[in-house]
């Protein structure tokens, strides 16, 4: 089956439930940014509130990325797996998403206290984590750490995933954001909203397609060789 077809299929099977909670970070984000500014501006209550508002924003930065990307890793595991609900793929792989995802962050945190162009490369290195945690026999019979087998697969295809991650997590926001930023707030603009956020959603679909296939053309090289 190529991309396309894939990718239409991926597309069906999960644009809804991820579209909606593309609208739902995405506002939640917005939000919480403008309290922060207003706290910000705010001489008498801007310790507590500051504190607060970017506790969650802490929070949500970690709770949505992750959400966001099982559901497309669902939609693109179940093309050739048993797996047949989104339940059923939470209740095997959510948690160790998380933590897993805990453990990568940490990881970049600490590079990028030495130096900053370190922890950018072990931002770039630890981006399959996810995938494997999903998406490795090796990683569920305990045979592959989750950050070494990330780091291994980049630094075999290391141009092609910066290249990803630079144009859909950089290169494409940044542009939305200088443009349409101003139209992001549903409750002001909620028709350019919630077309911004269909086109995310579907970005979003994409680049994890093309990372998946990635990761699962290196693994099946892997597996030949062994």
């Amino acid at each position: 089956m190529n991309f396309f077809a894939e990718n239409l299929k991926v597309f069906k099977k999960v644009f809804l439930p991820l579209f909606a909670l593309v609208v739902l970070s995405s506002n939640i984000d917005q939000y919480l940014n403008l309290k922060m500014e207003t706290a910000l501006r705010d001489p008498l209550g801007v310790q507590t509130q500051v504190v607060y508002y970017g506790f969650l924003s802490i929070l949500s930065s970690i709770l949505f990325p992750v959400l966001l990307a099982s559901i497309a890793l669902f939609a693109l595991n179940s093309l050739d797996s048993t797996t047949k609900t989104l339940q059923d793929f939470w209740d095997r792989h959510l948690n160790q998403m998380y933590i897993e995802t805990l453990r990568a962050w940490g990881k970049t945190l600490q590079w990028t206290l030495l130096l900053i162009i370190p922890g950018i490369w072990k931002y770039v290195e630890l981006s399959m984590v996810p995938f494997v945690v999903t998406s490795s026999q090796q990683y569920d019979e305990g045979k592959v750490d989750a950050l070494k087998g990330s780091a291994q697969i980049v630094r075999r295809r290391w141009f092609v995933v910066l290249s990803i991650l630079v144009l859909f997590h950089l290169f494409i926001p940044g542009i939305l954001t200088t443009i349409f930023d101003a139209y992001r707030l549903i409750w002001k603009t909620p028709l350019q909203s919630l077309l911004l956020s269909a086109l995310d959603t579907y970005l979003l679909l994409v680049s994890t397609h093309i990372l998946f296939n990635i990761f699962r053309s290196e693994v099946r090289r892997h597996d030949a060789h062994v």
